[in-house]
């Protein structure tokens, strides 16, 4: 049986009320503070090993998760509202209604007991000796990270390493940018106006050439990339004080050994698209 847990892409089916301050909490937290709209986040560390008996081996299983999520605000509906985004981002959607610390156990339970669950004579002739323990190992990475948290914007990405044995493997990254002015996340039109695609493609392709040396980006194509036509803004970025940094996972682009192609395009870059009056206009002071 095959365990497949799926971060899922982002929709926004999120509304946030516009009034979000701090409160006060313990010293013991990891707190991310913002100038105006100010919320505190803290973080639950998981680290977890199981085996399964297999012949005079043991099968392992590897779940690490490092779950960050608000854990302070003024009013509790709006901290719940703020945790289940959160939630809803890194796990399951059935674990949205519980609390921070429910839907890490009950993931964690889950997780293990699907392991468990596994037979090893599906998997293995008779006769075969498991040389390496290793070959066979379930691990599962699980963490999400806060990239920035001032100016009315909370930016962060979700990071997802998932092996099953095998070649059963996966790797992505994705992000995502709450505007709390308007309870939004942030998408491309918002800040690169209506013809985002036209303006970033481009950009986009010709980052992705510099940051494999390569001198025509048609050369892409030769180690690896899809047509280059079909580069375009995936609505998967996160941003900070510097730029806007995109995330292409596996097999988004480019051929799977390529892995994720991160894109980072400089407020300068992006100066002459970039439409005023919004959020980013602001951040990168024009």
């Amino acid at each position: 049986m095959k365990m497949n847990f799926i971060i899922f892409q982002k929709t926004n089916i999120f509304i946030l009320a516009l009034s979000v301050f701090i409160s006060v909490i313990s010293s013991s937290c990891n707190i991310s503070k913002s100038n105006d709209y100010e919320v505190a986040f803290d973080t639950i560390h998981v680290s977890k090993t199981e085996s399964i008996d297999y012949k005079k081996s043991k099968l392992n299983c590897n779940l690490n998760i490092s779950f960050v999520y608000p854990v302070a605000c003024n009013e509790a509906s709006l901290l719940r509202d703020l945790q289940k985004i959160f939630i809803e981002r890194i796990f399951p959607p059935e674990y949205s209604n519980l609390s921070p610390q429910e839907a890490v156990d009950n993931f964690v339970t889950q997780y293990i007991s699907n392991y468990k669950s596994i037979k090893a004579e599906d998997f293995f002739e008779d006769d075969y000796i498991l040389e390496d323990e290793n070959d066979f190992i379930y691990e599962l990475f699980l963490e999400n990270e806060i990239i920035y948290n001032k100016n009315n914007l909370i930016s962060f990405i979700v990071k997802n390493i998932n092996y099953e044995g095998g070649a059963n493997s996966s790797n992505s990254i994705y992000g995502y940018v709450i505007d709390l002015n308007t309870g939004k996340f942030l998408a491309e039109n918002d800040f690169a106006g209506d013809n985002y695609n036209e303006n970033l493609s481009f950009l986009i392709v010709q980052k992705i050439a510099e940051s494999k040396e390569l001198n025509n980006i048609l050369q892409l194509e030769d180690i690896g990339y899809y047509a280059i036509e079909n580069i375009i803004p995936n609505d998967n970025f996160v941003i900070d004080d510097k730029g806007i940094t995109y995330y292409f996972n596996e097999d988004d682009i480019a051929a799977g050994f390529i892995g994720i192609t991160e894109v980072f395009i400089s407020y300068e870059e992006l100066k002459n698209f970039i439409v005023k009056g919004n959020p980013v206009y602001s951040l990168a002071g024009f």
